[in-house]
């Protein structure tokens, strides 16, 4: 079963992109457009014709047919296109299933974004074997979502599995299955509480003595195992649902800065701007405008996307 170009609703789309255990598409742009965006979801982009630059977390990824992108989870991205009509495949997988999958951390390293010369050096053009068979194992794993048959969670599980081996072998990386070391488990069970708890108030204080650790020691190892910074990770969360509550829902703004966890909505609008290079009011206006054009064909004009 092969998935059809643009068979989507984008609304529903979108709310896929930070709900949805996995989510699969293949769609085409004949316009040209941009756009900011962000969701929970790792994304794994692959190029089927035309060429666009994404901006990932302020690094251009210059993407035309033959390439794979992988935007990490709750990595802002603004995709430019450059070359129409511009058509890929995209897979979507939360980082809770992600952890399901339960990859070493060597192999799940592959759903985060890649470095720009890691990019270049190892996923553009790649393959055309290699590349074909990753669009066929997602073809694979649409034609099992959308039939009941036995084992059907287990099969999707191993497809996945099968796809971020093939990226981690592209990648050539040399790193060799091991299991984590109790400091990156703990790290881990630290990540899963802000995952969890971002809507409360957190603080380093808190977490230390909830998980029994100096302070310095959770700031450190944090970085160590997840390369950056722990407020600026719990920023990015509840930033990032708040873009999903934006794009889904009426509330003001107001009203999300509380749901996400912040008492000052002026801390909410300058952290939104930091991570989205936009409003929260504009931003939503540029979705509903983006929603607007894919219902009516018409371009999609916005001033605040430079």
């Amino acid at each position: 079963m092969e998935i059809q170009i643009n068979d989507y609703n984008e609304p529903e789309h979108f709310r896929a992109l930070n709900e949805d255990q996995y989510n699969l598409s293949r769609s085409c742009e004949y316009e040209f457009n941009e756009m900011h965006h962000m969701h929970e979801a790792t994304e794994i982009l692959l190029i089927e014709c035309g060429s666009a630059d994404y901006f990932v977390d302020g690094q251009k990824y210059s993407v035309e047919a033959g390439d794979i992108l992988v935007i990490g989870s709750r990595c802002h991205h603004m995709r430019r296109l450059r070359e129409l009509p511009f058509q890929r495949y995209g897979v979507t997988i939360k980082p809770s299933y992600c952890s399901s999958l339960k990859l070493d951390g060597d192999l799940s390293g592959i759903f985060q974004t890649p470095s720009l010369q890691e990019f270049e050096t190892r996923f553009k053009r790649v393959d055309r074997g290699v590349f074909d068979e990753i669009i066929h194992l997602v073809n694979y794993l649409y034609g099992e979502r959308e039939t009941e048959r036995p084992y059907r969670a287990l099969l999707e599980r191993s497809i996945l599995t099968e796809i971020a081996v093939l990226l981690y072998r592209q990648s050539g990386r040399k790193g060799g299955e091991r299991p984590l070391s109790a400091m990156q488990e703990q790290m881990a069970e630290v990540r899963a509480y802000i995952d969890s708890h971002y809507r409360e108030p957190l603080s380093l204080q808190e977490l230390s003595e909830r998980f029994f650790l100096h302070p310095v020691t959770i700031s450190k190892e944090f970085r160590r195992c997840f390369g950056q910074n722990l407020m600026h990770y719990l920023h990015n969360v509840r930033i990032c649902e708040a873009v999903r509550l934006l794009e889904n829902t009426q509330d003001s703004v107001t009203v999300i800065a509380g749901q996400v966890g912040y008492e000052n909505v002026n801390t909410f609008l300058r952290q939104f701007r930091g991570f989205m290079e936009t409003t929260p009011q504009q931003y939503r206006r540029n979705i509903r405008a983006f929603y607007g054009r894919r219902q009516t064909k018409e371009p999609l004009i916005s001033s605040s996307i430079p």
